[in-house]
């Protein structure tokens, strides 16, 4: 799989492309029109583009603008010109896709001018309101498929549908503005097309490969994000202190080098056996022919739909996410009679479902095996006040040796205060509160008393007309002689 990346249309990107050694990349033939055609002479690839570069042109115009009858034809006769001044440099070029172009108009470009040029050349482009069927013919028709990434996004279905085609025969599919790693993952793709890559420059944002995956930072997050990979910034060449500045060229490049390791790890873990050829555009090595001739009086019906038979119960099982166990239990019917019934209980599936051939970390995996279940199992049950102590523990523990590790990152890169430092700290200190809160046995009782009825004293709010009684001493109190005596003794004393 080959990423092509977007916007080279645009000189300053062409600059950038070409300094980060990018080999693959697209063109929009509306927005080369947008920004102006020599009047007086034809616009060559060979004239602007390095000779190095392989270019895939598509036509670019937007699925929102509203155009007349007149500017699609005019556009589309414009292309087609376009497309025949150039066709010696391009490497591919999708047809004119448009949602206001009818079936009708689009089959005719197919059948006249499209069927001229090298079929290793041309993509004919899916229209998803065809469903698999009109996919399926498109495969059986012509050699490169287009399939927009929003329409990769919806269909779920087509990792599968994509997979059996390629099998079958040797239908190519492209992907037109995907980069989601998890789509390219899964969906059988030659070539996918981004301009993510510009999205630093434009947006702020920070993609970067950690090592592992392709990480993408919002604008928010970019002093935080940036300053923690000067590691990644070493390996890929770039200068740590234009990123920290936000050169423009240089997070670009950075988004290059981070896209460009993403595909090397998808065609390690994709790997065909013998796809030179695959991966070749060039008709004349690949195909011999280098006409597409569509079929005047195609009759694909597509495959008929096949009826829904029930399975077999000894084939059903449960779905392997979860585990289950039944437990013996009384419930009451309607009679109000103790029924006596087995019902199943959830729990954790210690047991994986990974495969080795699609799992995200197979390229650094010390088990990797292929076309293997997983080698690893995660045993962990919290059932105990002491399991879930222990796994805590386990957690916390975990946590510190990130927090030692991330202030080592820290020193190493020269002591500036790392935002990434101060989350880990916090959380750490969040979990050793719950540990806390879970070795605290201690009771206590908490009385919270509000007076309100005016001349009512708290005890008499709460005790009542006890309070009142404890106020009066036994027996009526002292008589007048008794009081004297008791101050008499006071005194003499």
């Amino acid at each position: 799989m080959k990423i092509i990346y977007l916007g080279a249309d645009v000189p300053s990107n062409r600059t950038i492309l070409e300094e980060a050694g990018v080999l693959e990349v697209g063109v929009s033939y509306w927005r080369l029109v947008k920004r102006g055609l020599p009047k007086n002479k034809d616009y060559l690839f060979s004239t602007y583009f390095d000779n190095s570069m392989r270019i895939h042109l598509h036509a670019g115009v937007p699925k929102g603008l509203q155009l007349s009858s007149a500017e699609l034809e005019q556009f589309a006769a414009d292309y087609e010109t376009f497309v025949a001044n150039n066709i010696d440099r391009i490497d591919s070029f999708t047809e004119f896709d448009h949602p206001l172009l009818t079936t009708d108009f689009v089959d005719q470009q197919r059948k006249t001018c499209w069927s001229q040029v090298p079929e290793g050349k041309f993509w004919v482009v899916w229209d998803d309101s065809t469903g698999t069927n009109g996919l399926r013919k498109l495969a059986d028709n012509y050699l490169n498929v287009a399939i927009t990434g929003e329409d990769i996004e919806n269909h779920h279905y087509l990792a599968a549908l994509t997979k059996s085609i390629s099998f079958n025969q040797e239908t190519r599919f492209h992907a037109l503005a995907c980069a989601k790693p998890d789509n390219l993952r899964q969906v059988t793709l030659e070539t996918a097309s981004t301009m993510s890559w510009l999205s630093p420059m434009m947006n702020g944002e920070t993609i970067v490969w950690d090592g592992t995956k392709l990480v993408r930072y919002p604008k928010r997050m970019k002093e935080q994000a940036r300053s923690r990979y000067r590691h990644v910034y070493e390996k890929a060449g770039l200068d740590f202190d234009k990123i920290i500045t936000d050169d423009l060229k240089e997070i670009s490049k950075l988004a290059l080098w981070s896209y460009q390791q993403l595909e090397f790890r998808l065609n390690m873990i994709h790997n065909k056996p013998d796809d030179s050829s695959y991966n070749d555009n060039s008709e004349e090595i690949v195909f011999g022919s280098n006409v597409e001739m569509y079929p005047p009086d195609s009759d694909n019906k597509g495959t008929p739909m096949r009826k829904l038979e029930r399975r077999n119960p000894t084939e059903m099982t449960n779905l392997p996410v979860f585990g289950y166990e039944f437990k013996t239990v009384i419930e009451q019917d309607e009679d109000g009679n103790d029924v006596i019934k087995d019902v199943p209980v959830v729990k954790s599936n210690q047991g994986s479902l990974r495969m080795c051939d699609t799992c995200f970390v197979a390229a650094n995996c010390p088990a990797f095996k292929p076309q293997n279940q997983c080698a690893f199992n995660l045993p962990v049950e919290v059932k105990t006040k002491d399991q879930l102590k222990a796994l805590i523990n386990a957690i916390v523990e975990m946590q510190g040796q990130r927090v030692a590790f991330a202030r080592f990152s820290e020193e190493i890169n020269g002591g500036y205060p790392d935002p990434n430092v101060s989350q880990e700290i916090d959380r750490l200190f969040k979990l050793l509160k719950t540990v806390k809160e879970l070795d605290d046995s201690s009771s206590f009782i908490k009385l919270s008393v509000e007076g309100r009825a005016a001349g009512a004293g708290v005890l008499s709010s709460i005790f009542g007309d006890k309070a009142q009684a404890l106020r009066e001493m036994p027996n009526g109190g002292f008589d007048a002689n008794t009081t004297n005596q008791i101050i008499k003794g006071a005194i003499e004393e």
